[in-house]
């Protein structure tokens, strides 16, 4: 009892020139931060040290200020206007290296103000819902001062601490912070299910902070076998965890692994005394070495915008400092190391207004580059999905330009053709009219051959003209034949880039590709061109022969019929050699009444789709 202390004791405890580090997140013991804000004047030469700060304490007053200086290691909605007014500092680093920097004493900590549950029968308090750093500051700190609070849950994993070595404490009952994130909005809702679609069953998950991390957990609950490995959870984890998605039971660590919570009351209910759920410090949650270990591990974090060469910006607007490194690269770098691992990067193609690209040619001067570009996998805004890892200049810039907001992707092609980063005739998918066209996501669609095997059936991109130029070159001379009439040899660039980027109208290509990102071929493709003046169009068709007798050609005949009959075109032409009696079998098997004209070693068909054949019976 000689250690209890009132919260104004602290004025007396903490001498000028110390080093003082604020409990993170909303574990922040309130009733000792409010000290330093009223009593700011007997904290000469005091340096306050912030990972993570969500307290509405004012500490920046103009007309009265502090005698003390802030450091963020992460700057929070709170400190971030005195940081970029040069009130407070800011310390770029990654969460794995935050532990190190206070053990080493290059950041030494005089006093931590912590707060903890009450202690056990055996002496021991836990450190509840922030482990993170506090667990290593609280080791490190010369002196120890807490707020014991019977609401702070106790957890499981690494987060007890002994009683004895605290040095004061506050015993004060109060409501813990609470966090929550804005409800969804449509376009977070389909960044988050672009998201979902990369997640495996059996994969390990990682959430960033931020609104659009969080939205991916809604979007999961048709996936099984989960597990996760995390620096933060939001309450949204609960749900899964009921509903049974999330087992760990294809993971090597049987229990949801985490180092802080950020959330309501009933997320702190949920981890008190819950063995399921462990707590541990960022220096073994954030260790690259650790997460690589996991399967499948998928990481999931937000930018503020990204390079079209995959330089990510998460920290900074320009060179007005807006967040933190935090745990991305540390998860982005140990995700792309586990086995089947998905580094992922998430952010809306606009800001709020809508005025503003964050797809951009080039980062803005002063923005930070939080993740390097040759770390980056997958980019996902509401658009779609970029890979990029592996890829070159061109390919990552035709990439990002796809997943760019529709009104903006014209002008950043024009930036990167000045940069030469692309071909100097490079095209976009657009109307007659000039209107850059909008991918039509919804004639996506899956196919199981014969044997078994999956084939997802897309409309094409123009990122697919290398994959289209394999597919040919694939064939053999008597394939080619078949497809092009005459032994073609080559496929040079300036006939495939016009057949992948379409305008979906008057051109339409389903495109069917095996593999995962990175690895990815194109094993069929069926094409129509429209004849306005006829309303008919002409179809084309290529399978690789080692996917042929699977289906593939009549599957993908039958989708672009549904195509054109929604798009309003009457019935397809088209041609093919006498030779050709796979072809030719399908088309007499149609239902439709099939119209052939003979002319030498070709026939000409032509099909309406109002006429069938029990139509002329």
């Amino acid at each position: 009892m000689s250690k209890k202390i009132s919260p104004a004791d602290i004025t007396r405890i903490i001498p000028p020139g110390s080093r003082i580090f604020i409990g993170t997140g909303c574990s922040e013991p309130i009733i000792l931060t409010r000290q330093l804000v009223e009593q700011k004047r007997h904290f000469s030469d005091c340096e306050i040290i912030h990972f993570l700060t969500l307290s509405d304490n004012k500490f920046f007053d103009s007309r009265e200020p502090s005698l003390f200086r802030h450091q963020a290691l992460f700057v929070g909605q709170s400190i971030r206007q005195a940081v970029n007014e040069g009130k407070a500092d800011y310390i770029p680093i990654s969460l794995s290296d935050i532990p190190r920097l206070f053990k080493s004493g290059r950041l030494r900590v005089d006093v931590a103000l912590l707060q903890v549950s009450p202690p056990d029968q055996y002496g021991f308090c836990s450190l509840g819902i922030n482990v993170d750093i506090n667990r290593t500051v609280f080791e490190c700190a010369r002196t120890v001062i807490v707020q014991i609070n019977p609401q702070m849950p106790r957890t499981s994993g690494d987060s007890f601490v002994r009683c004895a070595d605290i040095d004061y404490f506050v015993e004060h009952e109060a409501p813990l912070l609470e966090f929550q994130y804005p409800p969804p909005d449509e376009i977070t809702e389909k960044i988050g299910g672009y998201c979902a679609r990369l997640i495996e069953n059996g994969s390990t998950l990682q959430f960033g902070i931020g609104a659009l991390p969080n939205a991916v957990l809604r979007h999961l609950t048709e996936k099984s076998d989960l597990a996760i490995f995390s620096e933060v959870l939001s309450d949204s984890v609960i749900d899964l965890i009921e509903a049974g998605n999330v087992n760990c039971r294809k993971n090597i660590h049987p229990h949801v692994m985490t180092s802080f919570v950020m959330g309501t009351r009933r997320l702190y209910d949920y981890v008190h005394n819950n063995p399921f759920i462990e707590f541990h410090p960022a220096s073994h949650i954030n260790n690259l070495l650790h997460i690589a270990q996991n399967s499948k591990m998928v990481s999931i974090n937000a930018a503020l915008s990204v390079s079209l060469t995959g330089q990510v910006n998460s920290d900074s607007i320009g060179a007005t400092f807006y967040s933190g490194v935090g745990g991305q690269l540390d998860f982005t770098r140990g995700a792309s190391l586990s086995e089947g691992g998905k580094p992922i990067i998430c952010l809306p193609s606009v800001t709020h207004d809508g005025a503003t690209s964050r797809i951009v040619a080039t980062l803005e001067p002063g923005s930070g580059v939080v993740i390097p570009r040759s770390d980056v996998h997958y980019v996902v805004t509401e658009w779609g999905v970029a890979f990029l890892h592996g890829r070159s200049i061109r390919e990552r810039v035709m990439q990002m330009i796809g997943i760019a907001h529709p009104k903006f992707r014209k002008e950043l092609l024009e930036q990167v053709k000045r940069l030469h980063f692309v071909y100097a005739d490079q095209m976009l998918p657009q109307t007659r009219d000039g209107v850059v066209v909008v991918y039509p996501e919804k004639f996506e669609c899956h196919y199981t051959t014969r044997s078994g095997q999956p084939v997802f059936f897309r409309p094409v991109k123009p990122t697919d003209e290398r994959m289209l130029q394999e597919l040919y070159y694939e064939l053999d001379q008597d394939d080619r034949k078949l497809r092009f009439f005459c032994p073609k040899s080559t496929f040079p660039h300036k006939e495939t880039q016009p057949l992948v980027n379409v305008d979906y109208e008057s051109v339409f290509a389903l495109v069917g590709i095996v593999g995962d990102a990175g690895q990815q071929k194109i094993v069929a493709i069926g094409t129509y061109f429209l004849d306005r003046a006829l309303n008919l169009a002409e179809v084309a068709f290529t399978v690789t022969r080692e996917y042929r007798n699977q289906g593939m050609t009549r599957f993908v005949l039958a989708r672009l019929i549904d195509v054109a009959r929604e798009k309003g075109v009457t019935g397809f032409t088209g041609e093919v050699l006498k030779i050709n009696e796979p072809m030719l079998h399908i088309l007499k098997t149609l239902p439709y009444m099939i119209y052939f004209e003979s002319e030498e070693e070709c026939l000409f068909f032509q099909f309406n789709f109002d006429q069938l054949k029990s139509d002329s019976e």
